[in-house]
């Protein structure tokens, strides 16, 4: 990546370091994402640093107030051949020791909460190096897991670089859909979007043939209309997703008859209430706090200029 500064319409480029490392010991990486974390991860708030479980001790655990899951971030300041294998194993540990995570959060924040508030189809590993080789970059290409490689640069005049690299979860296009004008890629993970609407999953969820069509339609209608998203299919509901840094922007729950889009932010008056825009602050799957009923194609529509209030409130 080259950095330039504008200087009056004559780009400058930051030099690196001149062949010195990027930075001396990770423990300055850990440090400066750290006490940097909701500046850096704006919906990432931090837990506690080198929380020991069993025989692993993950640098920094942190809690995604939107997506309601737990986030593992580790540092790295040489090659390491063994990054995929060990955010492997990080994944495993958050779906085998729910509770000891449940309990941490309810001892760092104060607040009750129990294994089923939250979301762990959404839990993820970061890991935040100046260098990852080749191999990594190939492997986590063709990971289905939710493992991030974030490139930290450090230049001249004290200028910092994060930089996410793409992703298995990024580059797999649900074998339903192609890839849309605007390039906006349609993941499934490990779920499938006509599985989910048969209601394999949950029953909750098995859907009319004409909220199936609605439903992709939907997903169609927002891939056209929004640069830099990627849509993922969960367990429980639909959503869109930055693929910058993985923020929500909206998310779907389908049902026999109905859809409930709910629009990805927990910011208090962010949406005026209206009988379109309704409050949706408890007892849903899907992320936010407003939502709206989609019953037909001019519902999409009509909800495309709140999901850019959204849109642009993260990523323009």
């Amino acid at each position: 990546m080259k950095v330039f500064q504008d200087n009056t319409g004559k780009l400058i480029e930051f030099k690196g370091l001149g062949g010195k490392k990027d930075f001396d010991y990770e423990k300055e990486i850990q440090k400066l994402i750290e006490n940097n974390l909701t500046t850096v991860f704006p919906n990432l708030e931090f837990l506690t640093t080198e929380y020991r479980i069993d025989n692993l001790r993950p640098d920094s655990v942190a809690f995604d107030i939107e997506s309601k899951a737990f986030v593992i971030i580790e540092y790295k300041n040489v090659k390491h051949r063994g990054v995929l294998d060990q955010g492997m194993s990080y994944y495993q540990l958050l779906q085998e020791k729910k509770e000891n995570f449940v309990l941490l959060y309810q001892k760092m924040k104060k607040k009750l909460i129990t294994v089923d508030d939250i979301n762990w189809d959404d839990t993820r590993i970061i890991f935040i190096s100046p260098i990852f080789d080749e191999h990594q970059k190939r492997a986590n290409l063709s990971s289905a897991l939710p493992i991030e490689l974030w490139e930290i640069k450090k230049y001249e005049n004290k200028i910092i670089t994060l930089n996410r690299l793409e992703s298995g979860s990024k580059s797999m296009v649900n074998k339903n859909e192609n890839k849309t004008k605007r390039g906006i890629s349609i993941t499934m993970n490990e779920y499938d979007i006509d599985d989910y609407l048969d209601g394999k999953y949950d029953k909750r969820s098995e859907s009319s043939k004409e909220i199936k069509i609605l439903y992709k339609k939907m997903l169609d209608i927002i891939s056209n209309n929004f640069e830099n998203l990627e849509f993922r299919q969960k367990k429980k509901y639909g959503g869109f997703y930055s693929s910058q840094d993985g923020q929500s922007i909206c998310t779907f729950e389908a049902y026999k008859s109905k859809i409930n889009l709910y629009y990805a932010t927990t910011k208090k008056n962010f949406i005026p209430l209206s009988d379109f825009i309704l409050d949706k602050s408890k007892g849903h799957y899907g992320l936010g706090i407003f939502g709206s009923l989609i019953k037909n194609e001019k519902d999409i529509e009509r909800s495309l200029s709140y999901i850019q209030m959204v849109h642009s409130d993260k990523i323009s």
